[in-house]
């Protein structure tokens, strides 16, 4: 393959440090190359009637030029100290708040519910046996007492994937196998991890400290995320690597195209694009998707969807930049090569975490190809022994998750997932079981309902669809196809085993989607959703500035709509400062912010009140009943 053919040497002063050189020395740097708003949905022929009319086939291009035209900032650009400073101060507050919804009475439920009679003894196994293992009847009691004599060293047949189970087991370790602490205290921190890096990734998207503090605060308060990180469920985990995979996806997004436009400077339209061999960051995502699988089958379809993402991010950025043979090269070199870098990396972490099964000859389906030999059944010759067991181990899993249709009272079909129509009980205990506790009424109870926070669930579905229409769609912004992935990868999937036994509480797996769509819906509507380097909006703008239309003392651009409904024109001389709001205050809405300001208050309160409900609070038969808005959430 030819390499660039340039005509000038056109190149950015050596002591000029790029965006993309700090990333790499930063992770949570934010983002120095923020793409093209019409990665996921332009159509390249009407773009280029756009964007690039009259171009100059013989003139070499400069390496500021392709930047803009990948929608990256200038070389040089960074963010103000100032910005990235509170930032951080945002993070870190959410981190607070997250951490004190989901380790306050962590230790409430003393015993077993729901699926922790499973999960958390299957923990107990594997650090004891090296595999799942049958435990006597009778054993849950026993175990909460720190009696582990049921425990036996016959293979349980387990129907998930160990690296969750690794997980719950290690805080068990620190904190007592007879410790309700112990249980839940890794969901518990998964959860407060997933609340930082969603705020990190908000952060290098918006690059405002507000609307990164309230991704944050958002899910911190929402009342899946809060149930589920106080049981020892599976799920959270899913959450915490499935976002950290398309964190590195979008880290990976920035250093492709800056290396793009670097090599490329000084060349005319129509030469061959380097192929980078290596890209780290989607190694890297590769691996934490790997991680994903390694909780839950699921986490194939998030890599799957990102799959799919990061091929049309790259043929997007090769058509933008005119490299010879776009289509064929994405396709054929691009596509290749982020294959190699995700699906393989994957399937090898995710078979490496079953290495206490191989480890372990007790373990379940172990000897089962020797058996077979030995029956003179035929077998998978080409498949070694460890294989072969492994692999119908799998065929085993695959036919229960097919085949599990047994009715529940809380199964829910996905249709009703987003707007939490059927949340799920974890905990209904009888008097006995309490202690026949007091409240000030005659029935008293404990529940712990997984039921989102309706004003956040409900507000997402809106911004659902102002960010397919409007965001996606008119304005082409690639940033919302972040969070359009994990409803691709961890919500429409459910759609293809409508007749399986399914609940609402997998929606914890994409319930940092459903906060950042929101958030990025109202970072439009409030003007904090700055318009992307090399876009139509950002060079509108531009011209608007430049006629002296808006800018410092003059009003914000506001939509066809938000004319319609009656929004004046008129500035905004006071609001946040421009460290906490990243963009200075003209560009921002009264408007905008007074709805935020109403959601943020509604979710607040949501939260304080069913703070109860969420944490298995002794309270009053009516109480519980007046916080049961719908009968179907009964």
């Amino acid at each position: 393959m030819n390499g660039p053919r340039r005509l000038a040497a056109v190149s950015p002063d050596p002591s000029t440090v790029s965006p993309d050189d700090a990333d790499a020395t930063n992770p949570d740097t934010p983002p120095a190359a923020v793409g093209t708003p019409d990665d996921a949905a332009a159509t390249p022929g009407e773009e280029a009637a756009q964007t690039t009319p009259g171009i100059d086939v013989d003139t070499p291009r400069t390496e500021e030029k392709l930047r803009e035209s990948l929608g990256l900032d200038p070389v040089g650009w960074s963010l103000a100290p100032a910005v990235r400073l509170r930032g951080w101060v945002a993070t870190g507050v959410v981190a607070l708040v997250a951490a004190l919804t989901r380790l306050i009475g962590l230790a409430h439920p003393s015993g077993l519910i729901f699926d922790e009679i499973y999960y958390v003894k299957d923990a107990y196994a594997l650090w004891h046996n090296g595999y799942e293992s049958v435990w006597a009847e009778g054993s849950d009691r026993l175990f909460v007492q720190g009696d582990v004599s049921g425990l036996t060293t016959e293979p349980s047949f387990i129907v998930h994937p160990q690296l969750g189970k690794w997980l719950i087991g290690l805080g068990m370790q620190f904190f007592g196998a007879d410790s309700p602490v112990g249980w839940r205290f890794m969901p518990a921190l998964a959860g407060i991890l997933t609340v930082v890096l969603l705020a990190r990734l908000t952060m290098r998207l918006t690059r405002s400290p507000l609307l990164a503090g309230l991704a944050g605060l958002l899910l911190a308060i929402d009342g899946v995320g809060i149930t589920e990180s106080r049981i020892a469920l599976l799920d959270v985990f899913i959450g915490l690597f499935g976002l950290a995979s398309v964190y590195l996806l979008v880290r990976d997004r920035e250093r492709f195209r800056a290396r793009l436009a670097r090599d490329l400077a000084g060349t005319v339209p129509g030469v061959w694009a380097p192929v980078p061999i290596l890209r780290p960051w989607l190694l890297a995502a590769g691996l934490s998707a790997g991680l994903t699988c390694s909780i839950k089958w699921s986490g194939a379809y998030l890599l799957a969807a990102m799959g799919i993402m990061v091929v049309v991010w790259d043929l997007t950025a090769l058509w933008r930049v005119q490299a010879r043979s776009w289509l064929a090269d994405g396709v054929l070199h691009r596509g290749l090569l982020d294959f190699l870098h995700l699906v393989p990396t994957a399937f090898v972490v995710y078979v490496a975490n079953w290495w206490s099964w191989f480890a372990h000859s007790g373990a379940y389906k172990h000897g089962w190809a020797a058996e077979q030999r030995a029956a003179g059944t035929p077998i998978r010759a080409w498949l070694p022994d460890s294989l072969n067991d492994l692999l119908e181990y799998h065929q085993s899993m695959y036919a229960f998750h097919v085949g599990l249709d047994s009715e529940h009272p809380y199964m829910a079909k996905p249709t009703g997932w987003l707007v939490q129509w059927r949340p799920t009980s974890f905990f209904w205990p009888s008097e006995e079981e309490m202690g026949f506790p007091t409240c000030g009424s005659s029935r008293c109870i404990q529940a712990i309902t997984s039921i989102g926070n309706i004003p956040v669930w409900w507000a997402a579905v809106v911004a659902l669809i102002f960010g397919v229409i409007v965001l996606a769609w008119v304005r082409r912004d690639w940033r919302v196809w972040v969070a359009l992935v994990g409803y691709l990868g961890l919500y429409l999937p459910w759609f293809l085993y409508w007749d399986r036994t399914i609940f609402t509480f997998y929606t914890v797996a994409f319930v940092p989607y459903v906060v950042l769509i929101l958030v990025l819906a109202l970072g439009s509507v409030t003007g904090l959703l700055q318009p992307v380097p090399g876009s139509a909006a950002a060079r509108q703008e531009a011209e608007l500035l430049a006629a002296d239309e808006i800018g410092p003392g003059l009003p914000a651009p506001r939509s066809v709509a938000a004319q319609f409904l009656g929004f004046q024109m008129s500035p905004m001389r006071q609001g946040l400062p421009e460290a906490w709001s990243g963009v200075p205050v003209w560009r921002t809405r009264g408007e905008g912010y007074a709805l935020m300001g109403l959601l943020v208050l509604a979710a607040v309160v949501f939260a304080a009140l069913w703070w109860p409900i969420w944490t298995g609070q002794t309270v009053s038969y009516e109480f519980w009943r007046w916080h049961m808005l719908f009968d179907n959430w009964i």
